[in-house]
């Protein structure tokens, strides 16, 4: 069996099966994650075999309950992962024999030569670790889906992702539920006074994974023209067509005031009018997400 694990989710779904019964299949994706066993080939480099656990394998639950009455002998476990060493996991492989001779110690140096390429292969966030390493070094990506979960496409982020702005997230949960294919804009990022540009792209449907997800990539980038935080709402309200008095509303200002940030806006972008400022903010993302 080759198996994927959804990175967010930290479910796994069987992506290849020959052979196995369903009620094996079920415990291997499942149950089996949460036992000793699974732990130990997870912190092991190598493919374990029933002999590698010791005498103590043959009377846990997973060969009395299920490899033995299936008349296996001998097996493979390999928890595949994204890179070399202790990269993030990205599935498991598994092999049973009924011949307790079968998987010798070249059976399993195979299987571990090839351990990269599968690990790779099964791997749900391959194509946005690909895009994410277009990025500069300033950069950092994620994979989000709609509850707001994140995790980096690098097993090195620049980002931490519990350092991922409460606006970053909110607005990556609203995207993914607009059914829109791309969004971009400006956020502060968490507990620093620097500004970050987002950049989120819907991907494609997989049925190897749970529900919608978006790349999310981030880079750090001061406002253009010198914009304050407050002339960059302005500018967000103004994009979407709300008059000063709707801004003010919404800011908790006077429309004079807003009227006032509107030609500060106008000097600092030298653009000629209001419908300009709001064509200048969508097509260059000079938004603020979350707003």
């Amino acid at each position: 069996m080759l198996a994927v694990q959804d990175p967010l989710s930290g479910r796994q779904r069987p992506l290849v099966n020959a052979g196995y019964e369903k009620r094996l299949l079920d415990f291997l994706n499942r149950d089996y994650l949460l036992c000793r066993t699974y732990d130990i080939a997870r912190r092991c480099d190598r493919p374990m075999r029933m002999c590698d656990y010791g005498p103590d394998f043959y009377r846990t639950q997973v060969y009395r309950e299920f490899l033995d009455g299936a008349g296996y002998r001998e097996g493979i476990t390999l928890v595949l992962r994204s890179g070399e060493g202790h990269g993030r996991v990205t599935g498991l492989l598994t092999m049973s024999f009924s011949d307790s001779r079968a998987a010798d110690d070249g059976a399993r140096q195979g299987i571990e030569f090839v351990a990269p390429a599968l690990g790779q292969f099964v791997d749900a966030s391959l194509a946005p670790t690909w895009l994410a390493s277009l990025l500069g070094n300033s950069a950092a990506a994620f994979i989000v889906n709609e509850r707001g979960a994140a995790v980096p496409t690098s097993d090195d982020p620049q980002l931490p992702p519990e350092q991922l702005s409460g606006p970053v997230l909110a607005a990556s949960r609203a995207f993914l539920v607009s059914g829109a294919t791309a969004l971009r804009g400006y956020c502060s990022r968490l507990g620093d006074a620097r500004w970050e540009h987002a950049h989120l792209v819907r991907l494609a449907d997989d049925r190897c994974v749970d529900g919608p997800r978006a790349l999310l990539m981030l880079e750090l980038h001061p406002l253009p023209c010198g914009l304050t935080e407050r002339e960059l709402d302005v500018l967000t309200l103004v994009s979407r067509g709300l008059s000063n008095r709707a801004i003010g509303l919404a800011l908790g200002t006077s429309p004079r005031t807003i009227g006032t940030h509107v030609e500060h806006l106008l000097l600092k972008t030298g653009l000629a009018n209001r419908a300009a400022l709001a064509s200048y903010a969508m097509e260059n993302a000079v938004v603020r997400l979350g707003l």
